[in-house]
């Protein structure tokens, strides 16, 4: 079966009809105030990608990412593409142990692959149980974070006993202090970057992949050539380097989740999690919550298996803060 994700807006005409005055998609966790795109030479369209800005975009990477050698930075169209790639790199199935309550494509793609998968809640559970172990830290939707030291001695751990730690830290940019990426070397693990959430730009399609070692060769090999297209090499080695806009928009992103957080509370929404570009809110009744903003024309994202919980993103525009306000004093009447 196919995970469900945010950012259906199609799926949401087709449920709810098309708002008069259009949609505003919350349902991602993707910073609505996106890097702006720097002027793009005309031939990056045109020709197969360059060795040379691909080599500098890992250069790049590796500065932003704290990484002390670029060969360890692997670029990617997309963390999800890695997410389809990575299973299929190991010649037996593993029992794969996944700290949840987090997002199911990782649990989808790696049960594809035919390994032995169980979602587990205890970090410890996870590494005495599994083979390979994924943590995504910190955690979509939850925002639950796991200390670097813990995380650090959990890879040496399965390590010693042939396992992988596998770090997802797509949303950790806000929070670098809990990133593991100046890590990567260490023997067992791995770590995931996305680029499209924090910079905005998710459809350019490019993550990373930080690792070393057999299981990083195997990993080139199996993404091939021209894994990244031109604009997008381009796009993000401009954004790695720009220092202001990376810390402003980290301060912006910090000030936006505490006005959003008050917001949802007039909701009589309570939020019990979540990161700088999104919240996780508990309501007794998330689902009418969810209809109600749905047919005013704001989707957000429900959790099925988790009916009393919605999460929450970012609005841009000053006009999307107000109407997202006003819907949700009208879901307190």
């Amino acid at each position: 079966m196919a995970v469900f994700h945010g950012g259906n807006l199609a799926g949401a005409a087709q449920a709810f009809g098309v708002p008069s005055q259009g949609w505003l998609d919350l349902s991602t966790g993707i910073n609505p105030m996106p890097y702006p795109i720097p002027d793009i030479e005309k031939g990056l369209w045109t020709r197969l990608p360059d060795q040379e800005v691909l080599d500098d975009l890992k250069v790049a990477a590796a500065q932003y990412y704290g990484v002390d050698d670029p060969a360890k930075v692997i670029p990617v169209s997309g963390t999800q593409t890695l997410l389809q790639i990575f299973p299929h790199l190991f010649e037996k199935p593993k029992a794969v142990r996944i700290v949840g309550p987090t997002y199911k494509e990782h649990e989808f793609c790696w049960r594809l692959a035919g390994h032995d998968v169980r979602e587990v809640e205890d970090v410890f559970e996870a590494m005495n149980d599994g083979e390979i172990v994924i943590v995504v830290n910190p955690n979509n939707p939850t925002g639950d974070v796991h200390a670097p030291d813990t995380l650090l001695e959990m890879a040496q751990a399965l390590h010693q006993k042939g396992g992988l730690l596998i770090v997802d830290a797509a949303f950790s940019d806000c929070t670098p202090t809990l990133d593991l990426s100046g890590h990567v070397g260490q023997p067992g693990l791995v770590v995931l970057r996305s680029f499209g959430k924090f910079f905005g730009l998710a459809g350019i399609r490019l993550g990373f992949v930080l690792a070393s070692g057999a299981l990083a060769e195997r990993l080139k090999e199996g993404i091939g050539p021209w894994a990244v297209n031109g604009p997008a090499m381009e796009i993000a080695r401009h954004a790695f380097r720009d220092i202001h806009w990376i810390k402003h928009t980290r301060e912006t992103l910090a000030r936006c989740a505490f006005r959003l957080d008050d917001i949802l509370s007039k909701g009589g929404l309570q939020v019990v999690g979540g990161t700088s570009l999104f919240r996780y809110c508990f309501h007794e009744n998330a689902t009418e919550v969810y209809e109600v903003l749905a047919k005013n024309g704001v989707l957000v994202r429900p959790f099925p298996e988790r009916p009393q919980y919605l999460r929450i993103g970012l609005p841009g525009e000053e006009n999307e803060w107000q109407r997202l306000s006003e819907l949700m004093e009208i879901i307190n009447l």
